[in-house]
């Protein structure tokens, strides 16, 4: 392998390396915002409550009844 091509082959890698992360950071606010639409889904799906506590959103689960409890098993 000639030294042209090895430098060629590593611009074109680190070139690729800087693109993808320019990517991943740009776009992370809709990743985070979609990671959180599902969180919120899910917690409400399983009969939970999503609630702000602080600058921090969670899911507050609630105890099922007995009667919750009996039908499960």
């Amino acid at each position: 392998m000639s030294p042209s091509l090895a430098r060629n082959a590593f611009v074109i890698v680190v070139l690729a390396t800087i693109a993808a992360t320019v990517f991943r950071v740009s776009t992370a606010p809709d990743r985070i915002k979609e990671r959180r639409n599902t969180a919120r889904a899910a917690c409400i799906g399983m009969g939970g409550e999503w609630v702000q506590v602080g600058n921090d959103e969670i899911c507050r689960r609630t105890e099922p009844s007995p009667a919750q409890q009996a039908k499960k098993t």
